[in-house]
C-alpha cells in the first residue's frame, strides 16, 4: 500500500528577531500561518531506503530533509530505514515558505504510520526540532506563535481563511546568509526578543519582519518586487528570510506580470488547523 499526504507551505505574518543563542541560532517570535500551496509525499514499504523528487528543484541526496527525517525516525525506534519515498515539489525552494521543513514533518508522519510507530507528541516534536527549526510547527499547522529558535509552538485560534497571493522572484535566498547580513546590519542594537506581536493590536494581517532589511540587502531586486506588490495590495510583506512576498487585499495581479514577467505568482488561501490536519493525515490507496 502507498501512503500519501500533503506538506503545506507557511508564511510569517510577523517575525521578530532576538540575539544569537549559545547554540548559534537566533531567538525569534513569529506568527506562522499555513497555506494551501503544498508539496506531496508518498511512502511505501521497500527492502531499502530510496528517495525521488519531481517538480520544483529539490536535492535528491542526503541533504534533503525527507531523507534525514527517515533516518532520524528509524534510529529513534532502532530499526533500519526501509521505504520508498517520492516527493512532488510545488513549494518554491529558498523562498521563506518552509517547504523543506514541511516535507520533513510529512516524512515523520508517513513513516510513523508505515512502520507502525507509536511516539508521544512530545517525542515526535523533539525529533522534529533536531531536523530543523521550523519542523515542529509543521506537526501542528494552522495558525501558531513560534518562539525559541522555532521549536516552541503555541497554537492560536484560527482566523477567518484569507486569500493570499505569493510573488516569487526568479532567485532563492539563503537563510543563513540573510541572518548573517541581519547581524552585520544590526551591529550593537538591542538583542531582546519582543514578548508580543504588533498584529495582536494593529488590526493588520501583517506585522514587521525584522529580517526584511537584510533580505533587501541580500538582493537589490527585492526592493523592486516589494514595491510592485505594495502597488496592488492593501498589505505586502517579505515572508521569513525571503525571497517570497505575501500579498493580502490585492487587486488584479496582471500589472505585476506585465512589468515583471520573470516572477511567479501563486493564488493561495490560509488553512485552518482542522483543514491542515485533514490534508496532512496519511491516507492509503
Amino acid at each position: 500500500m502507498i501512503l500519501r499526504c500533503e506538506a503545506p507551505a507557511k508564511i510569517n505574518r510577523e517575525l521578530r528577531i532576538g540575539g544569537r543563542r549559545p547554540d548559534g541560532y537566533h531567538s525569534i517570535l513569529s506568527r506562522f500561518t499555513a497555506l494551501d500551496l503544498a508539496d506531496r509525499l508518498e511512502a511505501e514499504a521497500a527492502a531499502a531506503l530510496s528517495f525521488s523528487t519531481t517538480g520544483e528543484p529539490s536535492p535528491p541526496d542526503e541533504s534533503n530533509l525527507v531523507l534525514r527525517a527517515a533516518r532520524a525516525l528509524a534510529e529513534k525506534i532502532g530499526m533500519a530505514p526501509k521505504a520508498r519515498l517520492a516527493l512532488t515539489k510545488q513549494i518554491p525552494v529558498g523562498a521563506g515558505l518552509g517547504g523543506g521543513s514541511s516535507d520533513a514533518a510529512a516524512a515523520l508522519r508517513l513513516l510513523a504510520a508505515l512502520w507502525n510507530v507509536r511516539l508521544a507528541p512530545e517525542e515526535l516534536s523533539e525529533l522534529a526540532s533536531r531536523l530543523g527549526s521550523d519542523v515542529p510547527y509543521f506537526l501542528v499547522g494552522g495558525e501558531a506563535d513560534v518562539s525559541g529558535r522555532g521549536e516552541r509552538v503555541r497554537p492560536r485560534e484560527d482566523t477567518v481563511s484569507s486569500e493570499i497571493a505569493l510573488l516569487v522572484p526568479p532567485f532563492s535566498l539563503s537563510t543563513a546568509e540573510v541572518y548573517a547580513l541581519h547581524d552585520r546590519l544590526e551591529g550593537n542594537a538591542s538583542s531582546d526578543t519582543p514578548t508580543h506581536l504588533e498584529i495582536e493590536t494593529s488590526g493588520r494581517l501583517f506585522g514587521p519582519n525584522e529580517l526584511a532589511e537584510a533580505v533587501l540587502e541580500a538582493n537589490p531586486r527585492m526592493a523592486v518586487y516589494l514595491s510592485a506588490a505594495r502597488a496592488v495590495a492593501a498589505e505586502a510583506t517579505i515572508t521569513g528570510s525571503g525571497s517570497a512576498i505575501a500579498l493580502s487585499g490585492y487587486r488584479d495581479l496582471s500589472e505585476i506580470s506585465r512589468r515583471h514577467p520573470e516572477v511567479r505568482l501563486f493564488a493561495c488561501r490560509t488553512l485552518s488547523r482542522k483543514d491542515y490536519q485533514r490534508r496532512t493525515i496519511p491516507s492509503g490507496g
